[in-house]
């Protein structure tokens, strides 16, 4: 079962100018690094962008450059670096000096040339750049909480800009002609709402984000993807030419039933490609943003974590996840109506049916709130079944059905896994999504007894031998789960997650620190609160036999937690491991890793469920 594991990932795809190749991201050779793929030959073949793990590629829109952003050591202190795409002439790229005690982030290059716009943190300061690939010339655009560069007029002139915590990210524009000052764009402003909003700073809601925006080739519009004014995250269109009156942000993609996740522009912006998150499955639409005209796209995978347009576009380039087929690339031809698989070019190394695909299996809470998750059941038995509640990180985020070797390992020793979504995650609306936010923590651990009640009930899980399991946040969850709810469960594994709250926020990367305060609380204004929430104060209440996973170089979730917890169960007399990687930072990606951490994980469990450790399910 190993060829599950080290099987071969792709993603962040990006088509050179030409249309010829494709670069992105590929684990292959047992850790990430840039691949290039030429269309016409499918020739492949990788490119040295030095020891660290590679994270995103981006092609220059003159053909010139790769943009590509690493993590030394796996950490979060991540760099930028570009190189030229036959590998030569590697060199980093930052705003300013030479200090890496900070993060470098690449948000995308300009239209044209081989300008690239990238953001620096270093404290609780973000400042966002524009760097010339050839010269090495700098532009500061600016500092604030949390930037990212969105955009860049055609024309240069302006810069669309977002800034803003969780749950509270908005946008404005940043005049390079020497115009002073931040201009924020409302998107929330219905019908008579206040002059000027354009051009001066208009209030919007705390719980409004905005997740992408582009501007149009004229520049007089911007198209963002904003849950501004809605429940659930849509297309609009905003006028920002300098001599337009306000105007209501027009509405030009919604739906009721799903989330707007991401969309692709081509360059001219005459069509989108939408990609809508259905309960966890994306669907995509292609818009023509003249016509108004939509059709249906359907993807070859259950899951869409990328889409981008080549230049001339006519190929729209995905980042592709199924439950039984690894992240992979493909490329869909609008001319021809047909999609081809990039990458992995290699077929799987395992039957087809032998994997498992989940169905979707919702959970309703003592509140009223609907909580969608994935139950993968063991092929060919009966249950109630040893069962695993896994938990996702985050919290933003979503437990979706992708290529999750862990599942399929413990599925095929017979144990069943949930795969929840508890209140908190994203892809389910903003009243969801912010339902966990400071005291509402208390009913997000208690979501996590609900499931395991749900599933005992409906005859799924074993009521003497479910486990709980998560990583960073879920990590913490699990933690929280396992204290005030020990009756439930017979083992836990917690991988990299927070046990103290105080101890995170002093010690997590500030700019880090400063995003999660809309979140979790205020460290020091909310002190009380974020102290009766941290699993560390009520480590006497476990019982369940403990495994602790993290990475050594970890600085989103450092190192420090994992050894609070491991003291924590000590203390409380229950059964400890504590497995720590050291070539590894908030993600495990080496390969090798990845198969003793899971191999590590499935005979934890199976031990503390009774089940025969020595059984061979390969």
């Amino acid at each position: 079962m190993d060829e599950w594991i080290s099987a071969t990932r792709c993603w962040s795809p990006s088509p050179s100018p030409d249309g010829t190749t494709i670069a992105f991201v590929w684990d292959g050779d047992g850790r990430p690094q840039v691949r290039m793929h030429r269309r016409a030959t499918g020739e492949e073949w990788s490119l040295d962008t030095g020891d660290d793990l590679v994270s995103t590629v981006r092609w220059s829109p003159d053909g010139a450059w790769l943009a590509v952003e690493t993590a030394p050591d796996g950490g979060e202190r991540t760099q930028v670096a570009i190189v030229r795409p036959d590998g030569t002439d590697l060199r980093p790229v930052r705003g300013v000096g030479d200090d890496d005690r900070g993060a470098v982030t690449l948000d995308r290059f300009t239209h044209t040339g081989s300008v690239l716009a990238i953001t620096e943190s270093d404290t609780e300061t973000t400042t966002a750049w524009l760097v010339d690939a050839d010269s090495g010339q700098r532009q500061r655009l600016g500092s604030g909480h949390a930037l990212q560069i969105l955009d860049v007029s055609r024309d240069r002139r302006r810069v669309l800009l977002r800034r803003g915590r969780r749950g509270s990210r908005h946008v404005g524009i940043v005049d390079l002609d020497g115009t002073e000052g931040w201009h924020e764009i409302d998107v929330q402003r219905g019908p008579g709402g206040p002059p000027g909003a354009v051009e001066h700073p208009v209030a919007i809601t705390r719980d409004s984000s905005v997740v992408a925006g582009r501007f149009t080739p004229d520049g007089t519009k911007m198209l963002l993807l904003t849950d501004g004014g809605r429940e659930r995250a849509a297309l609009v269109a905003v006028d920002v030419a300098t001599d337009a009156s306000p105007m209501t942000p027009e509405v030009l993609a919604e739906r009721t039933d799903a989330e707007l996740e991401r969309f692709a522009l081509t360059e001219d912006a005459g069509l989108a490609a939408l990609v809508w998150n259905v309960e966890g499955r994306s669907e995509v639409d292609l818009l023509d943003l003249g016509s108004g005209k939509c059709s249906s796209y359907a993807p070859p995978g259950d899951v869409v974590v990328s889409a981008i347009f080549s230049h001339d576009g006519d190929s729209l380039v995905m980042g592709i996840q199924s439950p039984e087929v690894p992240a992979a690339v493909w490329c869909h031809e609008l001319s021809s109506d047909t999609t081809a698989l990039i990458c992995p070019q290699e077929e799987p190394r395992w039957a087809a049916g032998q994997l498992v695909h989940p169905t979707l299996e919702v959970v309703s809470t003592p509140d009223g709130l609907r909580l969608p998750g994935w139950l993968y059941r063991p092929r060919g038995q009966a249950g109630p079944f040893p069962t695993v509640i896994y938990l996702h990180g985050g919290p933003e985020a979503q437990e979706r059905p992708v290529f999750t070797p862990l599942y399929q390992h413990l599925l095929a020793r017979g144990v069943a896994v949930y795969a929840a979504n508890v209140r908190g995650s994203s892809g389910f609306g903003r009243s969801f999504v912010n339902a966990d936010n400071g005291a509402g923590r208390f009913a997000a651990i208690r979501d996590v007894a609900t499931c395991v009640e749900h599933l005992v009930e409906s005859g799924v899980a074993d009521p003497d031998r479910v486990a709980v399991m998560g990583r960073s946040y879920g990590g913490y969850l699990t933690l929280a789960a396992l204290v005030n709810h020990p009756e439930l469960f017979a083992v836990g594994i917690d991988v990299c997650g927070m046990a103290d709250f105080e101890t995170f926020f002093a010690r997590t990367e500030p700019w880090i620190a400063d995003a999660a305060v809309g979140e979790y609380g205020h460290p020091i204004h909310d002190r009380n609160l974020l102290r009766e929430l941290s699993p560390v104060h009520r480590m006497e209440h476990l019982r369940a036999p403990l495994l602790v996973v993290h990475g050594r170089w970890d600085t989103n979730v450092p190192v420090h937690e994992a050894e609070l917890a491991v003291h924590g169960a000590k203390a409380a007399g229950v059964p400890v491991r504590y497995l720590l990687f050291d070539d590894e930072g908030h993600e495990i990606q080496r390969t090798e890793n990845r198969v003793r951490f899971i191999h590590e994980c499935v005979d934890w469990l199976v031990e503390h469920f009774g089940l025969d450790v020595r059984a061979d399910a390969g």
